[in-house]
């Protein structure tokens, strides 16, 4: 019998705001929350933040769990990324350059217990901030590649995470959630606020930025919350990122 499927997502901040400060706290997360897939945003590639953390979770359990798979984005950006971390075998990787904006989204095919399931990854644009003239034809060109991929005849159970800096009205997520349901709008109600965390104090208005998407057909939502939340004990600004991340978990059909 297949267990359930978790997945988290985390816009890690790469190295800034008191990095070497935030670097345990993520961890801690992390194994608290022994998602089968991990998925960040904004990662450092020079310092091999991915390959870091992922070693901070395993020295935490003790052993051995991850497997690291970096996707740069396209041209002057290639010092920072995207990256899946993963517990479970993969049988595929893939991505594709966005259009604009340097962007670009990753997918992993891992199995659960025999079971083919596919998780994008991806970090949208954050320009222009009032209008979705760069957001919207970025998660078009996914939606399209998921749709190419889908006809090859095989049965597909797709998630698709990451920070889409797009609020839940706006076109960018629309076109999305007509054909893929947000794991923690399904089971709350609505989408939550996960930008910004006290550690960055700009003025920032909150918003709901960061989700978790399933195909329904194929995947049903079971469980979904925030993680990273909480502060470090002895410095109530001093948070595991500027984002919170959100964990989901599925039955897989």
């Amino acid at each position: 019998m297949t267990e359930n499927f978790t997945l988290l997502t985390l816009n890690l901040r790469h190295d800034a705001d008191r990095w070497l400060e935030r670097r345990p706290l993520i961890a801690d997360v992390l194994a608290e929350h022994p998602a089968d897939v991990i998925a960040f945003q904004e990662v450092a590639l020079r310092i091999q933040q991915a390959h870091l953390i992922a070693a901070d979770i395993e020295s935490r359990i003790g052993k051995r769990t991850y497997e690291v798979h970096v996707q740069s984005k396209w041209g002057d950006q290639a010092w920072e990324g995207i990256a899946f971390l993963t517990k479970l075998p993969v049988v595929e990787v893939g991505a594709i350059d966005l259009p604009e904006g340097h962007r670009v989204a990753q997918r992993v095919r891992v199995l659960k217990d025999g079971v083919p399931v596919d998780v994008v990854n991806t970090h949208l644009h954050h320009l222009p901030e009032d209008d979705e003239s760069i957001r919207a034809p970025q998660a078009k060109a996914i939606l399209d590649w998921i749709a190419q991929l889908s006809g090859d005849g095989q049965a597909r159970r797709w998630l698709i995470t990451g920070d889409f800096n797009a609020q839940p009205h706006t076109e960018t997520i629309q076109q999305i959630a007509g054909r893929y349901k947000s794991a923690y709008a399904t089971l709350h109600g609505a989408d939550p606020v996960t930008f910004p965390t006290p550690l960055v104090r700009e003025g920032y208005p909150p918003f709901a930025i960061d989700y978790i998407f399933y195909d329904p057909q194929y995947v049903e939502a079971v469980g979904a919350g925030l993680v990273g939340t909480q502060p470090d004990p002895r410095d109530a600004n001093l948070y595991p990122s500027d984002h919170f991340g959100i964990t989901a978990e599925f039955l897989l059909r």
